[in-house]
């Protein structure tokens, strides 16, 4: 009994262990904010489609568990961060976009599944910063691409491009 008692130990020490491990590998879901209002203004709003595909990026990211969300601390940005921090009951936590480099590290240290929300030249870029791959800066009107980032236990890094398709509803 005493020997059975001690494999069972060992047994759930060793999933655990491999569990952790798991759990070790960051993923970064990489966005630029959904479109916004053209206009005069240096810090525009979104607009009804912005509105729409900040919950279909919501939608997609419903069953990951993301542990923080990050945004810029512009309106277009935090705007479209909402609606998934709504639903995984997290506030936006700001980030300097002009400190890249240091954010990078940060969330290579980190070891969380998170959302970044950024720019056209900003979110590529960061994804640039975590996967030593050259990811060019997004066109104006392109704001379909969710970067996925990777980061293996074992040092790979992995880089998927998931398209946002807006709700239909």
């Amino acid at each position: 009994m005493r020997h059975f008692s001690r494999l069972t130990t060992a047994l759930i020490a060793a999933v655990f262990t491999l569990a952790t491990a798991a759990v070790a590998e960051n993923t970064i879901y990489l966005v630029r904010h959904a479109e916004k209002e053209n206009g005069g203004t240096r810090d525009p709003s979104l607009t009804t489609q912005g509105h729409v595909r900040a919950l279909a990026i919501a939608d997609m990211l419903t069953d990951k568990n993301l542990s923080k969300i990050y945004s810029t601390n512009y309106k277009r940005t935090q705007q479209t961060a909402a609606p998934t921090a709504r639903r995984h009951g997290l506030d936006a936590i700001s980030y300097d976009p002009s400190m890249l480099v240091d954010f990078a590290k940060t969330l290579i240290a980190s070891a969380e599944t998170v959302l970044v929300v950024g720019h056209s030249n900003t979110t590529p870029y960061l994804v640039s910063l975590l996967s030593g791959q050259e990811f060019a800066a997004l066109e104006e009107q392109q704001y379909d691409h969710m970067y996925v980032v990777l980061l293996k236990d074992d040092g790979r890094v992995e880089v998927r491009i998931m398209y946002i398709s807006p709700r239909t509803h």
